[in-house]
């Protein structure tokens, strides 16, 4: 076998490995699915049961996915035609993302009864059997996507009789890992490349710019794994996030308030952080608060701990990873204007090092090329919410955290946090891309450790740009394998 065999994109190799976890990605884009407002996790989901195949949907396959997103999926102009066949004693089914909550009476009591969320119908207080709740615990936290069957009682309460939700079944790490044997570095890379949703086979993705696309994965591998990405408009940054998994939350710009990120006093309903596994603040560079202070001190104390708590609450624990996108301006170059200082065009709350110091690092957005239509994956990849999930499982191993300490020597100048953050993100590659763990120390030192290197040095350079105290120690960090 010669190399370019060797580098090919091998989807027939993938289709032998991966079976039905696997999809034609041609699928979706011409589906019209994601116009829609549905996450690639559930559209290609949907695909599969819908219209399974390869290529490019045909007239006929488009024509029956338009009529079951007509029939299943509703808008928020459905509301009355829905409440309607409801009050008329018809049972309804629609697919969409469903929560659920437990409500708090005048006297800060719990209500025992469950209630429903359906926000795409703007219904917050459906019924609900605790026996469904018990199925499907994840509908306490972030909610889950799937088919729902509603009713109306007599009283003019809708009530949820049944749920079917749409995610994968129980993850097997193992027979991922033995999966993994059967591609060499490069192909497995880009089979990951294609999974989120771009080609891996485009001229303009250099051997870099894959890298730093698939280190936006590292904050679903790695819990309380914090970071920024800095890039100009149009990189895709937010894509992935969008599209994985309803574990992950975007935001994006505008006012973030304590009650949305912590925890809300009045209702006494746990926040963001303490729901999803990822939360994800899109458009920074636009963000604000009304009191600073109200928000950046438990989420200095959330960064470095896990733990926050507000209002006279008692602390609440979580692992979620917190990430920070933000558009940035580059100069002729294609360089940003200010190396030196990468946040000068944040808000000026990220100017405190105290707070900055906290995050593993900074991908750098601006050598990832602006994201064209022809970017889009054309290629076999896994499935959008079996990847998503084998991600999100891979943060509960150890044994990769074990590996990266016991092959990682720093120098002196680096400090407990540098350490840290890069010990995490060499982690977080590792699982990524060796999750077999069967690889030399060359493999990862290139693949694993100098990336991680190279995100924190970048939250390394503002520390010594911005405050005397980072300088005693020099800029450059200098890390080896051992």
């Amino acid at each position: 076998m010669n190399s370019n065999e060797l580098l090919a994109y091998n989807q027939d190799l993938i289709i032998e490995v991966f079976g039905n976890l696997s999809i034609d990605k041609n699928r979706l884009p011409s589906s019209g699915l994601s116009s829609a407002g549905i996450p690639s996790f559930v559209a290609e989901w949907l695909l599969d049961k819908v219209v399974p195949g390869t290529g490019k949907l045909t007239t006929p396959e488009l024509e029956k996915i338009n009529n079951f997103v007509k029939k299943a999926f509703p808008r928020k102009d459905d509301y009355n035609e829905i409440m309607f066949e409801l009050s008329q004693g018809k049972a309804k089914k629609i697919i969409a993302l469903m929560r659920v909550r437990i409500k708090v009476n005048n006297e800060g009591k719990l209500i025992p009864d469950p209630l429903a969320q359906i926000k795409v119908l703007n219904l917050d207080e459906c019924r609900i059997s605790p026996t469904i709740v018990e199925r499907h615990t994840m509908l306490l936290r972030q909610g889950v996507w799937g088919k729902i069957d509603l009713v109306m009682l007599p009283d003019g309460t809708v009530e949820v009789m049944d749920f079917e939700p749409f995610q994968c079944s129980q993850i097997n790490l193992q027979s991922y890992a033995k999966l993994r044997e059967n591609f060499n570095t490069q192909q497995w890379k880009n089979l990951l490349f294609c999974s989120m949703g771009f080609n891996p086979e485009h001229p303009s993705y250099s051997e870099d710019a894959k890298t730093w696309v698939l280190s936006r994965l590292l904050p679903l591998v790695e819990s309380n794994y914090h970071i920024m990405e800095l890039a100009p408009k149009g990189t895709g940054k937010s894509f992935v996030f969008e599209n994985i998994s309803s574990k992950v939350c975007l935001i994006s710009g505008g006012k973030v308030t304590p009650a949305q990120l912590f925890i809300n006093g009045q209702t006494r309903e746990v926040g963001l952080l303490g729901r999803h596994d990822v939360v994800v603040l899109d458009e920074v560079q636009s963000l604000t608060f009304d009191n600073n202070d109200e928000v950046i001190g438990p989420l200095k104390n959330y960064l470095a701990s896990g733990r926050y708590n507000r209002s006279g609450f008692a602390d609440i624990s979580s692992d979620c990873s917190l990430v920070m996108l933000a558009n940035i301006e580059l100069d002729e170059q294609l360089r940003p204007r200010n190396e030196d200082n990468l946040i000068g065009e944040l808000p000026k709350f990220f100017g405190e090092t105290a707070l900055l110091d906290r995050f593993v690092g900074i991908i750098p957005g601006w050598e990832i090329p602006k994201f064209k239509r022809e970017m889009i994956a054309n290629q076999v990849g896994l499935k959008m919410d079996f990847f998503g999930e084998v991600l999100l499982s891979l943060r509960n191993e150890n044994q990769f955290f074990s590996y990266v300490q016991e092959h990682t020597q720093f120098d002196k100048n680096t400090t407990v946090r540098d350490q840290n953050a890069i010990l995490k993100s060499a982690s977080g590659f590792l699982k990524i891309l060796y999750p077999h763990l069967q690889l030399t120390l060359l493999d990862y030192e290139r693949d694993c450790l100098q990336p991680a290197c190279r995100l924190r040095q970048y939250i390394r350079n503002s520390l010594y740009y911005l405050d005397d105290e980072f300088k005693q120690l020099g800029q450059e960090m200098y890390v080896e394998v051992k």
